[in-house]
């Protein structure tokens, strides 16, 4: 009984999480209410209250069904220093720009991080927990671009912090400008172009 219980805990907190991002995407998240996603999940607001404390709760809790996989990559990255780190960071946002090109939840919830979040104070926890996410990004190429300054692979006069903080910008310029505009380019054939372009002006010549 207790184990069925903890299933259904788990279907409802699932249908809550489906439900708020639907409409954090269809109407943006200060217009989304607790009660409206209780009403499109089909359960009480008290059901709500019973898996999270708030709105940014709900909020951080549907980016975390997404940021995993991007996690584990990132993982892949310093676990790995022999490798190559210009084919270790090419391989890390190849692999993000296909995900994010081949996952219509995973192309739903950045939309709503990059389009639909008005970064409001109630959401600031959430907010803070992308940022975190923008941060150890940013400090997992820089240690990679490191690796490649010290091999004399990096170009003269980039240093490793800059290198990764462009890199980072240049993606999420990607990022935002291709969930507005899907159809701008085949993000899945044309992702190891568009990461190509930006290395080869990091490297050594």
């Amino acid at each position: 009984m207790a184990r069925r219980t903890k299933a259904e805990a788990e279907t409802t907190r699932a249908a809550i999480l489906d439900a708020a991002e639907q409409l954090f995407f269809q109407f943006g998240v200060s217009r989304t209410t607790l009660e409206k996603i209780a009403q499109a999940a089909n359960v009480t607001r008290g059901a709500i209250y019973w898996h999270f404390d708030n709105k940014a709760d709900v909020f951080n809790a549907m980016l975390e069904r997404v940021r995993l996989p991007f996690q584990h990559l990132l993982a892949e990255v310093d676990s790995n220093p022999h490798v190559d780190p210009f084919l270790q960071v090419r391989d890390l946002m190849v692999n993000a720009l296909q995900m994010i090109a081949n996952s219509e939840q995973l192309h739903r919830v950045l939309t709503i991080v990059f389009h639909r979040c008005e970064y409001l104070d109630e959401l600031n926890p959430a907010v803070n927990k992308q940022d975190e996410l923008d941060a150890q990004t940013i400090a997992v190429m820089q240690r990679a671009f490191a690796r490649a300054e010290q091999a004399g692979m990096l170009r003269t006069g980039v240093s490793p912090r800059l290198a990764a903080s462009a890199f980072h910008m240049y993606v999420g310029g990607i990022i935002s400008s291709y969930l507005l505009k899907p159809q701008q380019c085949d993000l899945d054939q044309h992702a190891a172009v568009l990461i190509d372009a930006m290395l080869q002006g990091l490297k050594q010549r």
